[in-house]
């Protein structure tokens, strides 16, 4: 794990880096197990600093329970499993569902909607279990038992508070405060890992106290078409984009070592890469970012930078595909943001309040006006390798369900309701 390149502590480094690569029985549950007592859950809630935190009694006795259950693998089968049809190519959608605190309706809206609900195969980022924002639910099993899909979660956190601002106050308690990836999967799950990639902020520390890092889940999911390993990634915003590009450089390790393992070099990798084109790591290199851009040619040139992070500020995480043999450029929809900064939501603009002064809110109200209020960013990627992404069209079943080219949904609802933050992203692939 590339612990140097986040400038973190060696404090921070953990000393186990994967769950190790597992094999998962169809005809057997299962569940993250390791437990920590209320008190002592109690107790290293209240300590402040992660030094006192590795002195405290409460953690020491706790630690390899706490490791445990932060490189825990949770895997399941749907009550009504989806048909298994043979196909000729498969529907991949990738979202960052917002912790899950929708997660019925994300699981009713994914089932409903034409295209979604023929997809075979979906990565999910924020996945909650039992934590009281998202209602106390197994999101990963909810919205799977939607859909009739097999799921494996990987879990990266054990949450210590019950959220951010922005997930609002809830007069419940976590029940087991989990927070991870999932892959979700119509075809059998056969194997799965949850891996360590670079840290890069201590979230012991953060407003939003956690025990843990930031993990990426690998599976390996049996198609119609033969094996097709999937990564569901999500790269930290409270970062830089050279310490995403250290995250992203470990992912594509531990993929790469996947892959010859089984002699085969194809993978999709999906999820929330958090190419915003900032460095959220502190106020002052966050205004250096803001000041460089409107050097640079102002509020249009930042606009057509969030559409093309791959241009200039998140340049290297592509170069690292296309290192590795990955295409991007094919598996995303062009010019299509997946996220949005807009003016008068409260999610957009407390976001901005959390790293910067109240008078930055009112200042992008004013200069995001000839844009109508609204930033799109494309933060949300696919990138495939040994796989072919398909065009409107470019194959048609025998039941005349025809291959769509890359598409993301904007602003999805269900009743009404916004479901996330971020926009579902689809891809068709074949090989």
């Amino acid at each position: 794990m590339s612990n140097g390149a986040s400038g973190t502590g060696a404090a921070l480094a953990p000393p186990r880096t994967s769950s190790g690569c597992v094999d998962l029985d169809p005809a057997r549950e299962r569940v993250i197990s390791a437990r920590v007592p209320a008190d002592a859950l109690a107790a290293l809630r209240a300590i402040r600093t992660r030094r006192a935190l590795l002195r405290a009694p409460a953690y020491q006795r706790h630690a390899a329970a706490i490791e445990d259950i932060t490189f825990g693998l949770a895997h399941g089968q749907p009550a009504r499993p989806a048909p298994r049809p043979a196909r000729d190519f498969v529907r991949v959608v990738a979202w960052n569902i917002e912790r899950g605190k929708r997660a019925v309706d994300v699981g009713a809206f994914l089932a409903a909607d034409p295209v979604l609900s023929a997809a075979d195969v979906v990565l999910l980022n924020e996945v909650d279990i039992g934590m009281a924002r998202s209602g106390n639910l197994d999101v990963a099993a909810t919205v799977a038992d939607a859909l009739g899909f097999e799921h494996v979660f990987g879990n990266s956190y054990l949450c210590l508070s019950q959220g951010n601002l922005r997930d609002g106050a809830s007069d419940q308690h976590n029940r087991d405060g989990l927070h991870g990836n999932a892959v979700l999967s119509r075809y059998p799950l056969r194997r799965a890992e949850c891996f360590s990639v670079a840290i890069t902020k201590d979230k012991f520390e953060s407003s939003e106290k956690r025990l843990g890092h930031k993990k990426a889940l690998w599976a390996e999911v049996e198609t119609p078409l033969g094996p097709l390993p999937v990564c569901a990634l999500h790269l930290d915003s409270a970062a830089s984009p050279a310490q995403r590009a250290a995250q992203l450089a470990d992912a594509l390790a531990v993929v790469d070592a996947r892959g010859r393992d089984r002699g085969r070099g194809r993978c999709l990798i999906g999820g929330d890469f958090n190419t915003t084109t900032y460095d959220a790591k502190s106020a002052p290199r966050l205004v250096w970012n803001i000041a460089r851009k409107l050097l640079r040619g102002g509020f249009a040139h930042a606009i057509h930078h969030y559409l093309h992070p791959d241009q200039l500020y998140e340049k290297a995480i592509f170069d690292a595909l296309r290192a590795h043999g990955y295409d991007y450029a094919s598996f995303n929809a062009p010019e299509r943001g997946t996220s949005r900064y807009e003016v008068g939501s409260f999610d957009s603009e407390s976001k901005v309040r959390e790293h910067l002064p109240g008078i930055a809110v009112s200042i992008l109200r004013w200069r995001l006006r000839p844009w109508n209020g609204v930033a799109p960013l494309k933060i949300d990627w696919f990138a495939g390798r040994g796989l072919r992404a398909l065009d409107d069209g470019a194959l048609t079943e025998a039941d005349g369900r025809s291959s769509l080219a890359p598409s993301s949904f904007e602003k999805p609802r269900w009743q009404g309701r916004l479901l996330s933050d971020h926009d579902p992203i689809v891809v068709d692939v074949a090989w």
